[in-house]
């Protein structure tokens, strides 16, 4: 989100009318104020995203967070009008970083010869095993706030959405059928939550690995059924 000082308008600012074409006058920098802006913006959602996560949303009070990150209350509301309206946007912010390190420990799997369709679940197992795992932060949205927080609950089924044309996409990658891609995506995106709350709740550091067994046995009858008509 940040943006680089616009050098390349100098010449215009210089002529505004505030009188910065008189000598000794500076123009006034909005490039800077504006990128100043969105440091701040973004400074509030990645901590906010962060406290919600290992704290939970309803616990966290716009004032908890305005401490946390060092801002004042007015700061933060001149950004985020409510509760609701930062929450949306964090986890928003959320789901960019998720899938960037998704996508990147995938590729890793995938390199090492990993089934693509299978490698979310190896990645699963890395992130189960991590000291930062605290479930999903969707799940856990959708299960604290639900419709009561609708900024909150479009930015969860918009992520739950993504995630499944993902797994269509890696379906199609893996060499599964396009007839049949939609099921099993929707089949794995089951076993994926499925093994992201039974990690979560039972401290089953087994769950994505049993996950991703079940996951090879579809994916191995799907093909089956393909190379046989």
């Amino acid at each position: 989100m940040d943006s680089s000082p616009d050098t390349t308008n100098e010449g215009v600012m210089a002529s505004h009318p505030t009188g910065a074409d008189s000598a000794g006058s500076a123009a006034p920098n909005y490039a800077a104020r504006n990128r100043r802006r969105e440091e701040t913006r973004e400074r509030i959602l990645v901590n906010a995203a962060d406290f919600f996560y290992r704290r939970g949303i309803l616990s966290v009070s716009m004032d908890d967070v305005a401490a946390h990150v060092g801002v004042t209350k007015p700061t933060l509301y001149a950004h985020f009008e409510s509760r609701e309206a930062l929450v949306g946007a964090a986890l928003n912010t959320v789901e960019e970083s998720h899938f960037q390190w998704f996508e990147r420990r995938l590729a890793e799997f995938v390199e090492q010869g990993v089934v693509a369709v299978i490698a979310p679940f190896d990645v699963l197992d890395l992130w189960f095993g991590s000291s930062v795992f605290r479930g999903c932060a969707y799940q856990n949205a959708s299960v604290e706030v639900g419709s009561a927080m609708p900024h909150a609950q479009v930015a969860v089924l918009r992520h739950k959405d993504r995630t499944r044309k993902w797994l269509h996409d890696l379906a199609a990658e893996s060499g599964v059928p396009p007839e049949r891609c939609e099921t099993i995506s929707a089949q794995f995106m089951l076993l994926m939550e499925g093994a992201i709350i039974t990690a979560f709740i039972e401290s089953d550091d087994q769950a994505a690995v049993r996950a991703r067994e079940a996951a090879e046995v579809l994916l191995e009858k799907v093909l089956e059924t393909a190379s046989t008509g």
